[in-house]
């Protein structure tokens, strides 16, 4: 954590943003531009979601209702928000999706069944995905 005054997260937000934010759009640009955007996917997704308020301490704490992804290439139809939060960020109020289904998604930009089984080490069979659906507004 870089807290206190001088280090608050508005500052690595003024820092870090735009380092990010150039070096996606970069990535995103380039594959389009070397029509490799319809065999290459991009995923952008934390680990967690942020709550929508400041903590004490100038930082965001974990925040599993809310989150947010951004999703490129492999067939996806860009350009739109998917879901919908309250005014306040705490609830989802329109479209809820789950991460399995942003996994179920993800696998078929891959070309992957998301149902495939394989083995772990011990014998016991794991599916790439267990449960969700594909996100079909993502594709259509």
């Amino acid at each position: 954590w870089h807290g206190g005054p001088n280090n608050s997260i508005f500052k690595r937000e003024r820092e870090d943003f735009p380092i990010f934010d150039q070096a996606i759009t970069a990535l995103v640009e380039d594959l389009h531009q070397r029509g490799l955007d319809k065999d290459v996917s991009v995923l952008v997704w934390g680990e967690f979601g942020r709550t929508p308020r400041i903590n004490p301490r100038t930082g965001r704490d974990h925040f599993p209702k809310a989150f947010n992804v951004a999703l490129s290439g492999g067939g996806v139809r860009g350009g739109q928000i998917i879901g919908k939060t309250s005014a306040d960020g705490m609830e989802v109020v329109k479209r809820p999706v789950e991460p399995k289904d942003l996994f179920c998604s993800f696998c078929h930009s891959l070309k992957l069944d998301p149902r495939t089984e394989t083995m772990s080490p011990v014998g016991r069979p794991i599916k790439i995905v267990e449960g969700g659906t594909r996100i079909d507004e993502l594709f259509g």
